[in-house]
């Protein structure tokens, strides 16, 4: 951050129900605070499962410097006791905080962010069913106090895992090594590549469910041929339906919706369904879905019809090494489209 920001002086209720100052409980420690919601199938989920990963690979005493906090943006969803639940699928040391629409707003505008917008449910759908576009940012206030680093969506385990242990040591990481796949001990896969005519379809993967309502789906497509393609549908065993939704960057905010143009593989050249990007959205689940089990994936194209396959179903904490480097992306940096900078 060119400019740091100050520690806000700001009390919320945690999901205990107990009134949380976030300058006193976090003075003198390192304070990763996120604005997001249970339902989010995407950005928030891979942000909290990424960090919960590499503290868990810390020292006690480096983990112990760092406090995680989540604000929800959807309260009318996130009472206390679904914030909880949904927290401890990561790290049950994660502090979940909720208050009023308008306090969190305040908050988010003090830190020069566009408060989270509630989008309107998509037609047909029950009027409870929504997304909440919100910042994408994670702000890592160190254990002086200010902030002085901004993590956008994108940021992958490599980085935390350099920058983390530094913060913790009150050390101002400077840089990070060139993002890697995270190594895989090989016992989640993807199927093999199936291949229809000139397309190549590689990396299907579906994250465990965050919540029982909804997950995404990733996959990768090569087009072998001279003439471009496009995705058009896509079905699965494990949901009602399953439709194509984008995220794209709005002032500070990421907002989620149906995909508006068409999914275009270009000649001689690849495309993802992708974290941060386009993605298949299945819901509602009509099964419980476990690290390891297969979800059956039928994907139709303009010009190379029905391709079958299988997605593989793994922690969101595991989606980059199955994915790969390319699958995650960050949007571009700058504090005005909600990324800051590194």
């Amino acid at each position: 951050m060119g400019t740091p920001i100050a520690r806000p002086d700001f009390t919320l209720t945690d999901t205990h129900g107990r009134p949380f100052d976030f300058r006193r409980e976090t003075e003198g420690k390192v304070a990763l605070l996120f604005f997001g919601y249970t339902n989010c199938p995407d950005v928030c989920p891979l942000h909290m499962a990424n960090i919960a990963a590499v503290l868990a690979k810390m020292s006690f005493d480096d983990r112990d410097a760092i406090r995680t906090i989540f604000v929800t943006t959807d309260p009318a969803r996130d009472t206390p006791g679904v914030l909880r639940a949904w927290l401890d699928q990561f790290d049950p040391t994660f502090v979940g905080l909720t208050g009023t629409a308008d306090e969190v707003d305040r908050i988010q505008l003090a830190l020069g962010l566009r408060p989270a917008q509630r989008e309107a449910a998509a037609a047909g759908a029950d009027s409870g069913e929504y997304f909440v576009g919100h910042a994408a940012q994670v702000i890592a206030f160190g254990r002086d106090g200010p902030a002085r680093l901004i993590y956008p969506f994108g940021i992958r385990q490599t980085d935390w895992a350099n920058d983390l242990p530094l913060l913790a040591r009150g050390t101002m990481p400077r840089a990070s090594p060139a993002a890697t796949p995270t190594a895989d001990d090989g016992a989640l896969q993807p199927d093999p590549d199936v291949t229809a005519g000139d397309l190549v379809v590689s990396r299907v993967v579906v994250p465990v469910p965050s919540t029982a309502e909804r997950t995404s789906l990733y996959l990768r497509v090569r087009n072998r041929g001279d003439v471009a393609d496009t995705l058009v549908a896509i079905q699965t065993d494990a949901a009602g339906a399953a439709t194509l939704h984008d995220q794209r960057m709005v002032g500070s905010s990421m907002v989620m919706e149906p995909l508006d143009a068409p999914f275009v593989i270009p000649a001689l050249g690849e495309a993802w369904l992708a974290p941060g990007g386009a993605h298949g959205m299945l819901e509602p689940m009509l099964r419980p879905l476990g690290a390891g089990d297969h979800v059956a994936v039928s994907l139709t194209f303009a010009r190379g019809g029905v391709v079958g396959t299988r997605a593989i179903v793994v922690p969101y904490a595991r989606l980059e090494s199955v994915l790969g480097a390319p699958a995650v992306r960050a949007p571009a940096a700058g504090r005005d489209d909600a990324t800051g900078t590194r």
